[in-house]
């Protein structure tokens, strides 16, 4: 009998997926500053909205094939057409979708690097032999306009604000870089809601018919067990990436807690403002220790420690007193660790603790 292990694809054997931050089990306890979750919760209009769906019975029936619902809302805020806007299980199920909708054999994708880690693993996973090509951080980490306006490509994809530097380029130079260039463009928006007002591109994608945004529901709605997401962009170019989504794609209840907790926007305010203040107070506290931080757009901040201190060691030491942040082994990145913006007692504990690390 033949060992069905044999007939997996070469390529899916090689295939290095990616890797996620640490998720500690439920009821251990640990201070997770490590994946850039909201560190309060969400809506509390969210549990009103269950018990109603609950008590309709439809969890029984399929949900809404196009999330209209959601979709719908969405538009409207944005000034957009209910057929511009693709809700997803979560942001990477957009960016998979517009990967595989796109690349073909020998395409080549271009990215700002570093930026989200996930780019270059879905690159990898269409198993067309794509070229993903990295244009380095200027020294001061943010996007070398130049050379990616000299780079030729079918897509070329950036977290704005960016990551894991969570810096936030200057709105007008992204434009003129996706009028430069001669594919398709993706301005990932997770951490859009953590900038300053009105520095999204989502209504621009009326003037640029190449550019496609991304946003999820996991960071600034604190909904990231739910998994939900969407992508906004042209009409025609939606509808054909449409058709590559799993037929029921996000079920009833995540299709109503994400409409709830996206048209609450008072309590979203109220959060945002919360991180915001959290991370201007962290960043300043960590400044008092030494590290060098750029200025953050994103619920997180990027973290060098002073000359002749590890952040790997940080990163380890804090792990053993049950404090998890992010750190990066390869590139500019490992001469950081990241801290996502926890609540105030998190934040705390954090300084507690690296200042007995820093300051023994």
């Amino acid at each position: 009998m033949i060992d069905p292990l044999q007939l997996i694809r070469k390529e899916v054997i090689e295939f290095q997926p990616y890797v996620p931050g640490e998720q500690p089990g439920l009821g251990e306890s640990v201070i997770k500053l490590n994946t850039n979750e909201n560190p309060y919760p969400p809506s509390p209009k969210i549990e009103e909205s269950i018990r109603e769906i609950l008590s309709k019975g439809v969890l029984r029936k399929y949900p809404n094939y196009h999330s209209a619902e959601l979709q719908n809302s969405i538009a409207k805020r944005y000034g957009l057409k209910p057929d511009q806007i693709l809700v997803t299980n979560g942001s990477d199920e957009a960016l998979r979708l517009l990967f595989y909708a796109l690349l073909s054999p020998k395409d080549t994708v271009v990215a700002p690097d570093p930026t989200y880690s996930f780019y270059p693993v879905l690159s990898e996973e269409v198993m067309l032999g794509v070229t993903y090509k990295k244009i380095p951080l200027l020294s001061d980490l943010h996007f070398d306009f130049e050379s990616l306006k000299k780079e030729k490509g079918k897509l070329l994809c950036f977290a704005h604000p960016n990551a894991p530097t969570g810096i936030l380029e200057d709105k007008n130079k992204l434009l003129d870089l996706i009028r430069n260039f001669e594919g398709v463009v993706l301005s990932d928006e997770a951490y859009i809601d953590f900038a300053k007002p009105n520095q999204s591109l989502i209504t621009e994608i009326q003037n640029h018919p190449n550019l496609i945004v991304s946003r999820t529901f996991s960071k600034s709605y604190s909904l990231a067990g739910l998994r939900v997401g969407f992508i906004a962009g042209e009409s025609k170019l939606i509808d054909l990436i449409r058709k590559l989504k799993d037929s029921y794609n996000v079920g009833i209840l995540d299709q109503r807690i994400a409409l709830t907790a996206w048209e609450d926007e008072d309590y979203f305010q109220k959060c945002l403002g919360l991180v915001v203040s959290e991370r201007k107070r962290l960043t300043e506290e960590l400044g008092k220790l030494g590290f060098s931080i750029p200025e953050s757009s994103a619920n997180f901040i990027f973290c060098k420690p002073k000359q002749g201190i590890s952040p790997e060691a940080i990163y380890k030491t804090l792990k053993d007193k049950n404090i998890l942040v992010r750190y990066f082994s390869t590139g500019i990145s490992k001469d950081y660790v990241r801290i996502s913006i926890g609540t105030e007692e998190e934040n705390n504990s954090l300084l507690k603790e690296l200042k007995s690390i820093l300051q023994p």
